[in-house]
C-alpha cells in the first residue's frame, strides 16, 4: 500500500469547488489501486511555492510515495508544467551524486507524458527514487469528471513507472556532464563583490552572501531547537526532581509522608498542584495550574515552572477543571515533543491501532497531589481530532457533570473510541484522570489516555493478560475517508448497557439525570462554566440545556475569515468586507457573495462552515 498526498492546484473556483466535492470518491478510488490519501493539500500555482513545499516533503520522514497535483496545467503545450516544475526538477537534478558507475555523467530527471487526456490537454509524470510524481490539467478544460480524469491517470502512470524500471532506474538519465571547469579564484573574489565585476555577477555574490546569513541564522534556531532547549529543558527537569524526591529530612530517619516534598514543590511555585507519573517513561513532571487560564490563553503552555518562557511548557490543568485536582474528570495538557521529552510517551500506546505491550507495560498512572498520592487505572486511550473539517468530535474536555447518567455516558464514549480493551471495572463513584497531547496521524489529531482513580481499598494490580485490542474502535470521520470502512454506531450508556453491550460497569444502575453531555452539543465548548455546579443537587431529568453553534466563515484557502458562537434558533449576519482573494498569474479573482444555498442562517441548529464564491477572468 502506497501512501499518497494530493496537491489542490488553486488555479480557479470552479475545479476547486468541483475537486473537493469528489475527494471521498477520490480516495476510495486510489485505495482501490493500493494507494491511500494521506494528505490533502491545498497549494498555489506558483513555483517558488511549489519549489518549497516539495523540497520540504522530500526531507520529511513522512514523506508519502505519490504525489499528484490536480488542476495544474492549463496550456496543450508542456510550457505549464515548465513554470511550475522546473526549478523544483532542476534543483533535484542537482542534489544527485551519481555512483560510480556514472561518476563522470550528470543524473536527469526522466520527465513522460500521460498523453492527450482530453481536448489536446496533456499530463506528466516522473519519478525521483522512490517518489512517484503526476501532473494533471485543468479538469473543466479536459471536458472529463475529475475522479475519472484522476483514475485514468494514475492508471497510465503506474504503467508508466512499470516500463520505466529497467531502462530508468529511479527514474534518471545519466548524459554527458560538458560544464567546463572554471578556473579558481580565491575565496575573497568568489563571494565578495568586486570593482570590476558586471552588474549581474555582483548581484549574485550578493545574493549568495545573503543566503549565507539566512543559512547561519536557520542554523543558529535549528541548533537552539535540537540541542540547546532540550538541554535546558532537561537541567530544569532534573533541578525539579532532585528536590521533589529529597523527602526525608538530613536529622530524621522516619519515611516521608509522601512521594514528593510538596513543602519545597510550594516554594518554587506555589502553582505547582501536582505529581505526574507512569513508570519506566519519560513522565515524570510537575503538574501546574494557573487561575488566569482561559480559552485564549493557556500560561504554562509555554513557561516552566520557573515561569521562564519555553517552547517545552509544563503539563498543566486544564481551565475547564474549576474544582481543579479534585474535579470529577481532571484534565492535563503536555507538549508531544521530538527528543521524546513532556507527553511524547502517552503515543507509545499506538497510533491508530494499539500497542497492547507497551499498555501492558504500562497500565497505570500515579498522579499524587499535596492531599495524598492516588494510583489511576488506564480505561481508554483513543485518537481523536480537532478540526471541523474532519467530522464531529467527540469534546473529551469536560470536567463536570450535571448527573450521573451524563457522567457514564461520557465514559461509554471515551471507551467506545478507546483502541485497547482495559480490563478495569467503571461506575459513576469514581473520578477520572485525562491526559492529552498532540498527535499526528492526521492534521491537528490528539493522543488521549483516560484513567479512573484508584478506590479505596482496591489493589493496584491490573490483570493485563485479559486486555485485548478493540478490532472496531470509533475514529474522527477522516479515517473512513481515508482508509475506508464504516463508523460503528455510537448509542448512549443507557442503551448500550440494555443491551448488554458493556461489560466494564460495576455501579448500581439507577442513574439520574440526563445523558446529553453538555460539553459536546455546544459547539465552541471552548468556554468556561460561568457557575461552579453544587455536587449536591439533583439535576432534572428535563433539565433545559442551552446550546451553541459554532458559524464560520472562511478565505479561498480554508483559513478563519470570521465566526461567530449563535444560540439555537438564533440567526446569524453574514460579516462584511471582502475574503482573502486568490492570487496567481493567471487570473483575476473577483468576490462575489457566500455560499449560503441550502443553508438556514434565520435559524441555526448546527455548526456550519460557510466558504466565498469567486469569479475568475483571464490577465
Amino acid at each position: 500500500m502506497y501512501n499518497c498526498e494530493i496537491y489542490s492546484v488553486q488555479k480557479n473556483a470552479i475545479d476547486t469547488e468541483a475537486f473537493n466535492e469528489k475527494i471521498d470518491v477520490i480516495a476510495q478510488q486510489l485505495y482501490a489501486r493500493d494507494i491511500r490519501v494521506m494528505f490533502n493539500t491545498d497549494i498555489a500555482p506558483d513555483a517558488k511555492v511549489f519549489s518549497r513545499v516539495l523540497s520540504a516533503s522530500q526531507q520529511s520522514e513522512q514523506s508519502p510515495d505519490y504525489h499528484i497535483f490536480v488542476n495544474a496545467l492549463d496550456t496543450t503545450n508542456p510550457s505549464s508544467f515548465k513554470s511550475l516544475f522546473y526549478n523544483f526538477i532542476k534543483a533535484s537534478e542537482d542534489k544527485i551524486i551519481p555512483d560510480k558507475e556514472h561518476k563522470d555523467m550528470k543524473a536527469k530527471i526522466k520527465i513522460c507524458s500521460l498523453g492527450d487526456l482530453g481536448n489536446g490537454y496533456m499530463g506528466y509524470c516522473f519519478q525521483i527514487y522512490n517518489s512517484y510524481y503526476v501532473v494533471l490539467p485543468l479538469a473543466s478544460l479536459t471536458e472529463n469528471e475529475i475522479s475519472y480524469l484522476i483514475d485514468k491517470s494514475i492508471d497510465i502512470a503506474t504503467r508508466i513507472f512499470n516500463s520505466n524500471n529497467e531502462d530508468y532506474p529511479d527514474g534518471l538519465i545519466f548524459v554527458e556532464n560538458t560544464q567546463k571547469k572554471k578556473k579558481k579564484e580565491s575565496f575573497f573574489k568568489s563571494f565578495i563583490p568586486q570593482k570590476d565585476d558586471p552588474k549581474n555577477i555582483k548581484i549574485r555574490k550578493w545574493i549568495v552572501i545573503v543566503a549565507l546569513i539566512a543559512f547561519l541564522v536557520a542554523a543558529g534556531y535549528l541548533i537552539n531547537d535540537l540541542i540547546i532547549q532540550p538541554y535546558l529543558n532537561s537541567q530544569i527537569n532534573s533541578e525539579i526532581h532532585d528536590l521533589a524526591y529529597n523527602t526525608t529530612d538530613d536529622n530524621d530517619d522516619s519515611p516521608a509522608p509522601s512521594t514528593q516534598n510538596w513543602e519545597a514543590l510550594k516554594k518554587i511555585n506555589k502553582e505547582i498542584v501536582g505529581w505526574i507519573t507512569i513508570d519506566k517513561t519519560k513522565i515524570d513532571y510537575p503538574v501546574l495550574e494557573h487561575k488566569g487560564d482561559n480559552a485564549t490563553s493557556q500560561y504554562y503552555l509555554n513557561h516552566t515552572y520557573k515561569k521562564s518562557y519555553s517552547t517545552y511548557g509544563s503539563v498543566f490543568v486544564d481551565y475547564r477543571c474549576t474544582d481543579s485536582v479534585n474535579s470529577k474528570n481532571v484534565i492535563l495538557h503536555g507538549h508531544n515533543m521530538q527528543d521524546g521529552s513532556m507527553f511524547k510517551g502517552l503515543t507509545g500506546y499506538g497510533d491508530l491501532e494499539g500497542d497492547l505491550e507497551f499498555y501492558k507495560k504500562h497500565p497505570v498512572i500515579k498522579f499524587n497531589t499535596p492531599e495524598s498520592d492516588n494510583i489511576y487505572k488506564i480505561i481508554s486511550v483513543f485518537k481523536t481530532n480537532t478540526l471541523y473539517a474532519h467530522g464531529e468530535f467527540f469534546n473529551y474536555m469536560q470536567a463536570e457533570f450535571l448527573s450521573d447518567a451524563e457522567f457514564m455516558n461520557f465514559v461509554y464514549n471515551c471507551r467506545v473510541r478507546s483502541l485497547i480493551n482495559c480490563p478495569v471495572m467503571v461506575n459513576e463513584q469514581d473520578q477520572l484522570l485525562t491526559l492529552s497531547t498532540c498527535s499526528y496521524e492526521y492534521s491537528n489529531f490528539r493522543t488521549v489516555v483516560v484513567a479512573r482513580k484508584l478506590r479505596e481499598g482496591e489493589k493496584a494490580d491490573v490483570d493485563v493478560e485479559i486486555a485485548t485490542l478493540n478490532k472496531k474502535p470509533v475514529f474522527p470521520d477522516v479515517y473512513y475517508q481515508s482508509r475506508g470502512g464504516e463508523r460503528p454506531q455510537v448509542l448512549t450508556f443507557k442503551k448500550a448497557n440494555s443491551k448488554g453491550l458493556v461489560t466494564w460497569y460495576d455501579g448500581e444502575g439507577q442513574l439520574e439525570g440526563s445523558e446529553t453531555l453538555t460539553a459536546t452539543v455546544a459547539a465552541n465548548p471552548t468556554e468556561p462554566p460561568t457557575e461552579k455546579k453544587d455536587k449536591k443537587k439533583k439535576q432534572s431529568e428535563t433539565q433545559a440545556v442551552i446550546t451553541y453553534y459554532e458559524v464560520k466563515f472562511v478565505n479561498w484557502d480554508g483559513s478563519e475569515y470570521y465566526t461567530a458562537s449563535v444560540k439555537e434558533g438564533d440567526s446569524v449576519e453574514l460579516p462584511g468586507g471582502t475574503p482573502g482573494l486568490p492570487v496567481d498569474e493567471y487570473y483575476d479573482y473577483t468576490f462575489t457573495g457566500w455560499q449560503t444555498d441550502g443553508l438556514d442562517l434565520n435559524s441555526v441548529k448546527y455548526s456550519m462552515t460557510i466558504y466565498p464564491d469567486f469569479e475568475a477572468t483571464l490577465k
